[in-house]
């Protein structure tokens, strides 16, 4: 029986990302970039605080659950805002806001 060397997380969205942080917590030697290095990315407050450490400038940005919320956001820093799940690759359900009748977007 061979023993591989490691695995590749790759292709295929959230999946792999989701399945890294099991298999480096399970001890699998993932080949590539590490889980934890994919998981400071994409993660929205791991990532605003790694800049903050660096003071790299960052737009504002709040994970917000409702429109109200949205709302007050939007009236404090104006349009347009950037609407997007919280832990995606890519742009994937992204949408950029214009002005509030473009909220039917919910």
């Amino acid at each position: 029986m061979k023993k591989p060397l490691g695995v590749i997380v790759s292709t295929g969205g959230q999946i792999p990302n989701n399945l890294a942080i099991r298999l480096h917590k399970a001890n699998v030697n993932i080949l590539g970039t590490s889980p934890l290095s994919i998981d400071s990315a994409e993660d929205r407050h791991k990532f605003s605080g790694m800049l903050d450490t660096y003071s790299i400038d960052q737009p504002r940005w709040r994970e917000l659950t409702n429109i109200d919320d949205i709302i007050k956001f939007v009236n404090s820093v104006g349009f347009p805002v950037l609407v997007r799940p919280s832990y995606v690759l890519s742009g994937a359900a992204m949408n950029v806001v214009s002005n509030i009748k473009n909220f039917n977007i919910f």
